[in-house]
């Protein structure tokens, strides 16, 4: 029997029942460090490569096991969504690819009229791409509370489940997404070709409708994949519609936003 390094509770297995803390701490190394590394990333238990899997064949199931009180064989939605994110962007960096541009060539891909080079059109497209890539996380974050508002107040009524809990698969869905992101990055890396955006909104979709299907089961299935997918979309309209109102009282009250969105001449 000893005590915690970091509680000072008495301990007698190989990590601390109160924090986790491991007992078997030796010196730093270059092995040790490593061993650290993995321990952060895998989990004690197989957490992440378990969590990819879940949310990957049944996120539903996946999500429906959180809010039913089993808050150690995943990560929480919130930490999951921010994660991903962070992946996503420290992937851009350390390939040194610019986000704004990234983002700005798979929407336009093979879609919609070609904008001319040193527009005053370019020039807003490029800030409010550069707005975005520099704010995503916090953008893709605001959807969540519209996506749970649809769920809980017009697509999923009976399903029991209180407005924080219908958050839950949104965030579980959001942040697995990133996925398709990653693989996009890590594609146009090696071929120098962007994927065209239609690809991932398609994948997204059926990713989405298939989520709801396995998350509410007192309905029909077919029922739960169209609701689904008509709860993710009436939500990205709500959200835009918001976004776009809140932008244009910015442009009245504040000359300085006007100015940020203004073509240099």
């Amino acid at each position: 029997m000893a005590n915690c390094i970091n509680c000072e509770n008495e301990v007698s297995d190989l990590y601390c029942p109160h924090c986790s803390q491991r007992t078997n701490v030796k010196r730093i190394t270059f092995r040790e460090g490593w061993y650290d590394f993995w321990a952060r990333i895998y989990g004690f238990d197989g957490m992440f490569p378990r969590m990819l899997r879940d949310l990957t064949m049944r996120p539903g199931k996946a999500a429906r096991t959180f809010i039913e009180g089993n808050r150690v064989k995943y990560y929480g939605p919130v930490g999951y969504f921010f994660l991903m994110a962070t992946v996503f962007l420290l992937l851009l960096d350390m390939l040194n690819i610019d986000g704004a541009q990234f983002f700005q060539q798979m929407g336009t891909t093979g879609v919609g009229p070609t904008i001319e080079k040193g527009s005053a059109q370019e020039q807003v497209t490029n800030k409010m791409f550069r707005f975005m890539s520099d704010n995503m996380k916090i953008i893709f974050f605001a959807m969540i509370p519209f996506q749970a508002f649809m769920a809980r107040y017009l697509f999923f009524r009976k399903s029991g489940l209180n407005y924080v809990e219908n958050s839950v698969m949104p965030l579980y869905t959001a942040g697995h997404i990133y996925w398709i992101s990653i693989l996009s990055v890590i594609y146009y890396k090696i071929t120098g070709v962007f994927l065209r955006n239609s690809i991932g909104t398609v994948v997204s979709t059926i990713y989405i409708g298939y989520a709801y299907m396995d998350f509410f089961s007192y309905q029909p299935k077919w029922k739960a994949f169209i609701k689904g997918i008509f709860t993710y979309y009436f939500s990205l309209f709500a959200f835009i519609l918001f976004g776009t109102l809140i932008a244009i009282s910015l442009v009245i009250l504040f000359p300085e936003v006007r100015a940020f969105f203004r073509p240099i001449k």
